[in-house]
């Protein structure tokens, strides 16, 4: 047809294929797109091509011609819709499905986004006529206004939500924000269904692939603040009415699309930032990371950009639990645990509650607490909906004849844009029995205990590849650059235990140290669990029995080490933490080790920090000499 050929010269000759906008919309990184979905591409062998974004552009322009009839959708793409649709149906979503009608699936309806983009700069005429209803429909539902980067925090007894999340959510013309759209990128696995450790395994060395959805934002604050207890901060982000619109008809050409899922790189965070550069092609977000993005750091890059305009944080129920429970006695809480967990009648709640110990506020508090646990428990699967049903109805029925009460305070943390970044570089002066030494402790990310915590969920931490060398400038024989320690994985939930919950403590880690039964560098790798204890927001202490393996002498040992520590901090500009760990090696054969630290954030990514070690092992003689070091924390 000479009116697609006239097209296809225009394109060369205006080097479309070239643009940054062009190369966006097929994820393109160099030469090669990152999805790796067939259904993502009109280009046959589009993963061998070497030219993809021309060849992709021509089959588009060529395929906005095609006639309706010669249309066939793919067998796995009417199973697809086919199994989204039944999914709606079983979790009662109220969203428009994918139509498997070929008209719905022409490339002028399957790609907007590629056509507005091509149409700007190529005059297309006397194309098919198509309604594309079902893409008109879901617009119309969706109705998107404006864009907003949503932070669930880190949920701490998960290793593989320690980093929080990111999510896109699209404002909508409802009154209510819950009625708007979120727009997630995730690994295409049921982490319900599969142990947490393994999913975490997988998705570092890319097992998984990873897709977009887009789902009720009430779905999502289910999902991740009440189901996962985890608090979200919403970033209302400046883009206008038309960056939106070709944002949302991007997410509809990706909705046949999936990559290769990496926990630590190629992640929801990552993949939302695609998104963001085809709506304002000038942005360059993804090029400010390199070997990893986490989700905090996204967000620090959004802020770089002048993207955010204003942010609101949403408590999650476990929270709200937290704020109640600072207010209410033992007997109090055991009280709503009780009330949350039976179906009793409301003669059996007033015969309960009808105690001299309990006022009207303390009523109102175990009422209204019973009530978010109550809730807490049906969304986590713990009470039938029936069961749930009735208990909620009688609390709240017994509450409204309480009166109104001033609402429990629930103050809001640090936000993390005012914590530290991630990557951190520590020079240091490290002096031991040797003398005194050059030191330099490197950490590719993320966070851990002895960093300041604002921002940050207190008791997480997760580290990987951090190493800390010193040039040991002694006169002996080994003169030179020495490892005094690498990490390469660290992962801990210290989780104080409280009186509505009492959540598992446990850390896992794997490395090089020097803390064994001598002075050499051992590798090892630990894993243990405990129990922690909060001091109120001073303090916390934590106890762990933790299994170790090492390498001694070529071979392998075990030693099993009792842990206890404690954290200290003012929530602004202090921290000291101080480890005690009793190792056995035997019942006659066993080390003592102290590993104290104390921090001050002189401001935000600069810390000046104070180490001491001191080991002590019964079978070798030591002179009890400190490992002490003196250094300056660089955090970008």
């Amino acid at each position: 047809m000479q009116a697609i050929e006239h097209l296809l010269q225009q394109a060369r000759e205006l080097h479309l294929a070239d643009t940054k906008e062009w190369k966006d919309l097929l994820h393109i990184d160099k030469n090669t797109s990152e999805i790796i979905s067939p259904y993502f591409f009109l280009t046959p062998h589009f993963a061998d091509s070497k030219h993809l974004a021309q060849d992709e552009l021509e089959a588009s322009i060529r395929a906005f011609y095609q006639p309706v009839s010669e249309i066939v959708v793919p067998q796995a793409i009417i199973d697809k819709r086919k199994v989204v649709i039944e999914e709606y149906k079983k979790y009662d979503i109220k969203l428009p499905t994918r139509s498997i009608e070929p008209q719905d699936y022409h490339a002028l309806c399957r790609f907007p986004a590629r056509f507005a983009y091509l149409s700007k700069h190529l005059d297309f005429t006397h194309l098919p006529k198509l309604d594309c209803a079902e893409f008109k429909a879901m617009l119309n539902y969706i109705a998107p206004t404006k864009a907003s980067m949503i932070f669930p925090s880190a949920h701490i007894n998960s290793p593989a939500s320690m980093f929080g999340h990111t999510f896109l959510l699209l404002d909508s013309v409802f009154q209510s924000r819950l009625l708007a759209f979120a727009i997630n990128y995730q690994a295409d696995a049921d982490q319900s269904q599969e142990n947490a450790f393994i999913f975490a395994f997988k998705g570092l060395f890319g097992f998984y692939t990873g897709s977009y959805d887009i789902l009720p934002y009430y779905n999502k604050i289910k999902e991740y603040s009440n189901t996962e207890a985890r608090d979200m901060w919403e970033y209302e982000l400046n883009f206008n009415r038309d960056e939106i619109m070709q944002l949302y008809k991007h997410m509809w050409e990706l909705s046949d699309g999936f990559s290769s899922y990496y926990f630590f790189h190629r992640n929801c965070s990552y993949n939302v930032l695609w998104l963001l550069e085809v709506a304002r092609p000038s942005l360059k977000l993804r090029h400010e990371f390199i070997y990893q993005v986490n989700p905090p750091e996204t967000i620090f890059a959004l802020q770089r950009a002048n993207l955010i305009t204003n942010f609101t944080y949403r408590p999650s129920k476990r929270t709200k639990l937290y704020a109640y429970e600072k207010l209410m006695s033992f007997k109090e809480v055991s009280m709503a645990k009780k009330l949350a967990n039976t179906a009793l009648d409301s003669v059996q709640m007033a015969q309960m509650l009808d105690n001299p110990a309990f006022n009207t506020q303390s009523k109102q508090y175990i009422l209204e607490s019973a009530m978010e646990l109550s809730e807490y428990r049906f969304i986590k699967g713990k009470l039938e909906k029936d069961t749930y049903t009735h208990i909620a109805h009688e609390l709240a029925s017994m509450r409204s004849k309480l009166g109104a009460s001033t609402p429990v305070p629930i103050k809001e943390p640090a936000n993390i844009l005012e914590g530290n970044r991630s990557l951190r570089i520590t020079p240091l002066v490290l002096n031991n029995a040797q003398g005194t030494h050059p030191a330099l402790d490197f950490r590719i990310t993320f966070h851990d205990i002895t960093d300041n915590d604002i921002g940050y969920l207190k008791g997480s931490q997760i580290e990987f590849m951090r190493a800390l060398g010193f040039y040991d400038t002694s006169t002996h024989d080994f003169k030179g650059a020495k490892i005094y320690e690498l990490n390469i994985l660290s992962i801990a939930s210290i989780a104080p235990m409280g009186k509505f919950f009492k959540p598992f403590s446990y850390r896992l880690e794997t490395g090089f140290n020097r803390t064994f039964n001598d002075t050499s560098l051992h590798y090892f790798a630990a894993f243990g669990g405990g129990l922690s204890l909060d001091f109120g927001d001073i303090a916390y202490a934590y106890y762990m029995l933790e299994p170790t393996f090492f390498v001694n002498m070529h071979k392998g040992d075990f030693a099993l080490s009792s842990v206890l520590g404690i954290v200290a901090s003012n929530n602004a500009r202090l921290k000291f933490t101080a480890e005690y760990k009793f190792r056995a090696y035997s019942p006659t054969h066993f080390n003592h080790l102290l590993d104290t630290t104390f921090s001050i954030n002189l401001k935000q990514n600069l810390a000046l920090l104070v180490r001491v070690n001191l080991l002590n092992n019964n079978v070798r003689a030591s002179d009890l000499h400190p490992t002490s070091m003196l250094g300056i924390r660089l955090y970008f």
